[in-house]
This record gives structure tokens, C-alpha cells and sequence, in this order.
């Protein structure tokens, strides 16, 4: 990978942030943050660190950057407002959804994690969905659904009114969650993700294990939380806006049951092992609506998947 061959918007970032003294490590964090992979965001940070340190050998003693901050930190710690429908992000972070293209370039076609080699089946652009084959074992399947098993009650949703959890007639699921790193498989499980998608353990909500049976459906609905509703505010304030979505199939069903957005036309048929991840950003930061999905209705058999939903910021809510 070459220094010029990064995205425009994103040389521009690294540039304002190099020039405000902002660290190595600062950048890389805030990158993976954003969705980058670890690989592309640590080459990119070291090219632009390059190409700075060369224009500053040139211009011979030309004082360019200030003291070092942690802007990046604080702002992913402390996000200044943003308009209404839009993502905060660390230090306006170039969206790694306006370049999945280069992350999948600078990859492979797999990714590697501490434990296990994950490849991609497919990538779309505009939203941001990548799906991922093979990301769980069918033991580590079978046992996330024995350890579910046993303490499923009728799945809620979240009335954006009130911020109360309540059951709706559109989610015909049942469910339990756990709590996060609860069980070894649990943790396991959880550090694969954040490895996968470069966002942080405790960025993460709780793992969710849904349960469907023949007719069982969630019709299609937002992941994010529109802040235009108040009853969203509670929500918002356990770590910031929802940013992606990652569901894994845990197992293979007779008929239906697959993930569908409706505007873009994609159904994703579920697979024992695969998983689904999704963005909700637009390239400018705004809350997409492109990400509306749902769950088709089971029409054969039953259907068992984990859903795994990431913050901006680390998850303070409850179960965490």
C-alpha cells in the first residue's frame, strides 16, 4: 500500500490531526473506531507519519505541529453535539464506510484474528454490509444455543417514546442475553468481533441470543436510535449512538428466516457459522436509513442467531 493511493478525505484527516500533534496511537485508535481494519489503519497512520516527517526535513527547522494532545480520546470520551440524525464521531473520523473497497484491498479476502482465520463472502458499499463466513465454529454455535437455551423469554423492543423495553406485535422472537465476558465461549466470542471489526470489547453491547419458530418474524426497523425521539435520550446515554450491527446464524434453517433490507433488495440467506455485519453512517456521518432490515418469518424449521450491536463509546447500560 502507497501513501498516495489512500482516499483523499482520509490523507486530509491525518494531515489535520499530524499537524495538531496528535499520537501514533491515537490515530490508529481512533481509525479502528471508525470501522477501519487494524492492518490498514496501523499502514496508514505509518505512511502519512512518513510523508510528514520528510515534508519536515525539507522545509529544514519549520516549526509545524503543536504539543501533542489526545484530542482523539477526548472527543470520543466527550463528543461535542452534532446535528439531529447525525454520528458523532472522534475528531470528524473519515467514515471507514466510504472506503470498504481499500479496507478489503489492503485485507485480503480474509481477515485474520488471534484465533481464528475469517473470510468474506460479500462487501456492499453504500451502507456498509460485509458478510463474514465461518465466523463461529458449529460447536461454538451448538453451545451459545444450549447455554440460551434455558433462560429464553418473549424478545422486547425499545419504545423510542419512553425508552422502556416493551413487547411489540412487528418482534414475534424470543431471546435472553449475556452479560459481557459471562461465560469463556462468551468472551471468546466477543474478542473475535472486536478483532474482526476493530471496535473495542467494552464498545459492545451484550450479546443477544434470539430464537424463532415457524411463523416468528421481526419486521423491518432501525438498529440506530433516532434522536429526534426523546424516549431515544436514555438509550444514548449508555455509550453513545449504536454504530454497526453484527449477527451470527447459529444455525441452518429449513425455509426463510433470512435478514432482508428492504431498499436495497438483499436477502441474506442464514448459514450455520456466518455472519452478517452492517453500518448505519452515511459517508458524511448521517444516520442511513438505507440500513432498514428485518427478519423474514420462519417458514420451515426454527432459527437460532446471536446479535451483537457496537456503541460509539463504551457501554455503560445495565447489562453491561
Amino acid at each position: 500500500m502507497q501513501y498516495d493511493s489512500l482516499a483523499p478525505d482520509l490523507k486530509r484527516w491525518l494531515t489535520d490531526n499530524m499537524g495538531r500533534g496528535v499520537e501514533r496511537d491515537a490515530l490508529i485508535q481512533a481509525l479502528r473506531a471508525a470501522g477501519y481494519q487494524p492492518k490498514f489503519a496501523r499502514q496508514a497512520v505509518e505512511l502519512a507519519l512518513a510523508r510528514e516527517a520528510a515534508r519536515r526535513r525539507a522545509m529544514a527547522g519549520v516549526a509545524v505541529a503543536q504539543p501533542v494532545t489526545q484530542a482523539v480520546a477526548q472527543a470520543a470520551s466527550a463528543p461535542a453535539p452534532s446535528p439531529a440524525g447525525a454520528i458523532d464521531s472522534a475528531a470528524d473520523t473519515p467514515r471507514a464506510e466510504a472506503s470498504a473497497s481499500e479496507i478489503i484491498a489492503a485485507a485480503g479476502n480474509a481477515i485474520e484474528t488471534s484465533d481464528r482465520r475469517v473470510h468474506m463472502l460479500f462487501a456492499l458499499n453504500a451502507p456498509r454490509v460485509v458478510l463474514f463466513d465461518d465466523l463461529l465454529t458449529h460447536d461454538e454455535c451448538d453451545e451459545l444455543v444450549r447455554q440460551a437455551s434455558v433462560k429464553l423469554e418473549r424478545s422486547t423492543v425499545v419504545n423510542a417514546q419512553t425508552g422502556a423495553y416493551d413487547v411489540h406485535p412487528d418482534r414475534t422472537s424470543s431471546g435472553t442475553h449475556f452479560q459481557r465476558g459471562e461465560t469463556d465461549l462468551v468472551r471468546r466470542i466477543e474478542q473475535r468481533i472486536s478483532e474482526l471489526v476493530g471496535s473495542p470489547v467494552e464498545n459492545g453491547e451484550p450479546i443477544q441470543v434470539l430464537h424463532y419458530t415457524p411463523g416468528a418474524e421481526y419486521k423491518p426497523h432501525f438498529d440506530y436510535f433516532d434522536p429526534a425521539h426523546e424516549g431515544n435520550d436514555k438509550m444514548l446515554a449508555m455509550g453513545g449512538q449504536r454504530m454497526a450491527t453484527l449477527i451470527m446464524y447459529l444455525n441452518d434453517v429449513e425455509a426463510g428466516g433470512s435478514t432482508v433490507f428492504p431498499d436495497l433488495g438483499l436477502d441474506v440467506l442464514p448459514r450455520k457459522g456466518n455472519a452478517l455485519y452492517f453500518a448505519y453512517a452515511t459517508e458524511d456521518g448521517q444516520l442511513d436509513r438505507r440500513s432498514l432490515h428485518g427478519g423474514s418469518p420462519v417458514s420451515s424449521g426454527e432459527k437460532w442467531i446471536a446479535t451483537k450491536w457496537m456503541r460509539q463509546r463504551p457501554y455503560t447500560g445495565p447489562s453491561a
